[in-house]
């Protein structure tokens, strides 16, 4: 068990690396493309509609790819101010519990959000020259992702109980590697 906990977490960790370049990088281009849009407005009157259309299917993008980074910092909504008043074997189970429900719940949103992404595949954008599949396919992978993180939070909450009191680092408290 412990060389699983350790491959997921290696894994995990160059994941997560991964991720923050794509969220961080939609967010600049977000941020550019709606400054560029003000800017444009506030000179001229005037506004892209198209510019409007790129910053949804964007902010939907850096939304699912950053509730991905969240889940793997372990920031995501939980109960942590009552998991931390309670003894160490109860906290923990608890925390296993809520980890793999919002993993099989995040599991289930996956293939939702592919079947989803398959209906509006042949729809298109309203401006923009493409298919609304682009803006769905959003859903399913930043889930995706966060699978993955969920599965390596479960492991390592599995690892952690099988390990027992005491022998938590402080990296892993903090959702590090």
């Amino acid at each position: 068990m412990k060389v699983v906990a350790s491959s997921m977490s290696k894994l995990a960790y160059w994941l997560e690396q991964a991720v923050k370049v794509i969220a961080i990088t939609l967010l600049v281009i977000l941020i550019c493309a709606v400054f560029f849009q003000v800017v444009r407005r506030t000179l001229t009157g005037k506004s892209f509609i198209e510019i409007e259309e790129f910053s949804i299917v964007l902010a939907s993008w850096c939304a699912f790819m950053t509730v991905a980074y969240a889940v793997r910092k372990k920031v995501h909504v939980r109960i942590a101010v009552f998991t931390d008043k309670l003894p160490f074997y109860p906290g923990h189970a608890l925390m296993l519990v809520i980890q793999t429900a919002i993993f099989v719940a995040s599991c289930f949103l996956v293939r939702y959000g592919f079947m989803l992404a398959q209906k509006k595949r042949m729809v298109p954008l309203t401006v923009l020259p493409l298919n609304s599949g682009y803006w769905y396919m959003s859903f399913p992978v930043g889930m995706a992702f966060t699978c993955f993180f969920l599965l390596d939070n479960v492991i390592q909450e599995l690892e952690l109980l099988r390990m027992g009191p005491g022998k938590e680092t402080a990296s892993r408290a903090e959702g590090e590697v």
